[in-house]
């Protein structure tokens, strides 16, 4: 009866690390795992999903017997200390930065275009 405590309690602590570093607040653990897409790894979805399925499992009490504390409990391990290595500002940065430089190559692109397009027609 404790494991499935324990998977709830680990359930929920996902689901708030999911709240604070991807902005994923709404839906169930699995529903979260699915909207992160790539935002995570691989490998890290697939641990969450296993903690997902585990806490659907747990629900029953005939199959929670069947769970494997130690696989679910390293599943989460690996993906909580993923979740916390997350900087949301530098993420945010990232963002801004990537965005900046795509406008300033279209930009560029632009400038570069106009002046071709002035030297064919014999303004410059």
């Amino acid at each position: 009866m404790e494991h499935v405590e324990m998977i709830r309690t680990q359930a929920d602590q996902l689901r708030t690390l999911m709240a604070q570093r991807l902005g994923l607040k709404r839906g169930s653990l699995a529903r979260r795992v699915a909207r992160a897409g790539r935002r995570l790894p691989s490998g890290v979805r697939n641990d969450i999903a296993t903690v997902a399925e585990a806490e659907k499992i747990a629900s029953n009490p005939k199959l929670a017997v069947r769970l494997d504390a130690n696989t679910i409990k390293s599943s989460y391990d690996r993906a909580a200390v993923h979740l916390r290595a997350i900087d949301v500002a530098d993420r945010r940065k990232g963002m801004a930065l990537s965005i900046l430089g795509s406008m300033a190559f279209n930009f560029l692109a632009a400038m570069t275009l106009l002046l071709v397009v002035l030297r064919w027609r014999g303004l410059i």
